[in-house]
């Protein structure tokens, strides 16, 4: 039975140190578990590790009590009613996505499936392009990916053979060495950007221009994106910048957006923001927050939800372990999704 029996709250320390909280769901025969990540800048509010802990186990689990946890959507919309605000400013957006996740898990747990094919059903069978961190500069953060991905550790060729030819810590050192890195492992290899900060339009275009970028998260107003869009060829141009300031969903500004789930508060939520970027014919990426737990189900969500591609930090072993382990799972099913600008 799929019945919810009882749900737990704990502290959970994530990297860097910061605190959370973790959820088990428990069923009569299954159970539960996910630890919330939290960001720097979060769009919903963050509750406190401590008092995150105190809601689930005083209000939120008393009331999921006799749900069933295969009803999802049910349960996804009763937090945001016990919350009763618009942001999760009561329980916090953490406290609902740890619950929303550790109650898929215990259901999938319950039908003998993983996460990523209870989500996704039969047919899932398409596996996202990591996108991995590989470093951090004044202006942008450096990423790898790679265009004509085979197989998942490919990236990780990619990424090794990169920081091992890269000279010095700007675009330009970065981009040769993803050309060298092309070379040496007969893969088309490319860098990617996310600004940190806001520049002046023609150096953004010029910097994408000059250099091996096929992703690129910008900083700026609308007229940057456009810019970018209508500039360049085979480059996703990430649009969350505006979708997070302007609440801009529009295949015109920028045809990728990377979503973090922390920033939606329930699986629910982070469905229906895939499938409305989808609609535009926009590709969502799936991305981390900046403080992560261990946890490997963002992995499971990016199949399940067929995202083409996830942003990934450069310690991002158990979430690039478990789309190895979900590739294996797949066999010759599997498939990298065509990951095309």
């Amino acid at each position: 039975m799929t019945v919810i029996e009882n749900v737990i709250g704990r502290v959970a320390v994530l990297k860097g140190g910061k605190y959370s909280v973790e959820v088990d769901v428990i069923t009569s025969s299954s159970f539960g578990r996910f630890a919330s990540p939290i960001d720097e800048n979060p769009s919903l509010y963050i509750a406190e590790a401590h008092r995150a802990v105190s809601e689930v186990d005083e209000i939120i689990g008393p009331e999921l009590i006799g749900f069933d946890a295969t009803e999802q959507e049910l349960i996804d919309s009763y937090l945001w009613e016990i919350d009763g605000t618009e942001n999760f400013g009561h329980i916090g957006a953490n406290t609902a996505l740890a619950v929303s996740i550790a109650t898929a898990k215990a259901a999938a747990s319950e039908k003998n499936l993983p996460l990523y094919s209870y989500l996704g059903g039969t047919f899932t069978t398409e596996l996202p392009v990591p996108i991995l961190e590989l470093g951090r500069g004044e202006e942008f953060d450096y990423y790898v990916m790679v265009r004509d991905l085979m197989e998942i550790t490919d990236v990780v060729d990619a990424f090794n053979s990169v920081l091992e030819n890269v000279e010095g810590n700007t675009v330009e050192a970065y981009s040769k060495a993803t050309e060298k890195a092309t070379d040496e492992l007969g893969l088309e290899v490319a860098l990617g950007l996310v600004q940190k900060k806001e520049l002046d339009i023609e150096t953004v275009l010029s910097t994408v221009e000059d250099n091996n970028v096929a992703y690129i998260k910008p900083i700026g107003g609308e007229e940057l994106f456009l810019e970018l869009i209508a500039g360049t060829h085979g480059v996703f141009v990430d649009g969350e910048y505006l979708f997070r300031e302007k609440d801009i969903l529009d295949r015109r500004y920028y045809n990728a957006l990377s979503i973090k789930p922390i920033n939606l508060g329930t699986l629910t939520d982070l469905y229906n923001l895939i499938n409305d970027a989808k609609s535009e014919r926009i590709v969502p990426i799936l991305s981390e927050a900046r403080y992560e737990s261990s946890d490997e189900a963002l992995a499971h969500l990016a199949v399940g939800f067929r995202c083409p591609a996830m942003v990934l930090g450069k310690d991002s072993i158990a979430r690039l372990n478990e789309l190895i382990r979900i590739a294996e799972d797949l066999g010759e099913r599997g498939r990298i999704i065509t990951f095309e600008g």
